[in-house]
């Protein structure tokens, strides 16, 4: 896979994107969605954008808002933080598979002390 530089756009399945879809799709307007979430259409906006990403806090909110799984949201976050900090390259890749191991080790080792 070839190296990404980190500052190049990156839109594909954004949380932003998504939920502006969601809210487009429901017929509903930015300053309704703010306000049933407990936020202002400015950071909306700017969250749909992509040029802010969403608290935890305000994934839950959102999530609550729009009947959505909240560990679904949480996910797309966390990937996209990844992606903004530290770009979609071979070291993130490569990074994303050692975490990966390390969650099926911890997984292994839980489920064996069940016995």
């Amino acid at each position: 896979m070839p190296p990404v530089d980190k500052s190049q756009s990156y839109n594909m399945n954004s949380i932003g994107v998504f939920l502006r879809e969601i809210r487009s799709y429901r017929g509903e307007t930015l300053h309704q969605v703010a306000k049933g979430v407990d936020i202002d259409s400015p950071l909306l906006s700017k969250i749909e954008r992509g040029s802010r990403l969403p608290t935890t806090a305000q994934i839950k909110r959102i999530s609550s808002y729009f009947s959505l799984s909240e560990i679904e949201l949480n996910t797309m976050l966390v990937s996209e933080r990844i992606i903004k900090e530290f770009g979609i390259n071979q070291i993130t890749y490569l990074a994303i598979k050692r975490i990966e191991k390390e969650y099926f080790g911890l997984k292994e080792r839980a489920n064996d002390d069940s016995y």
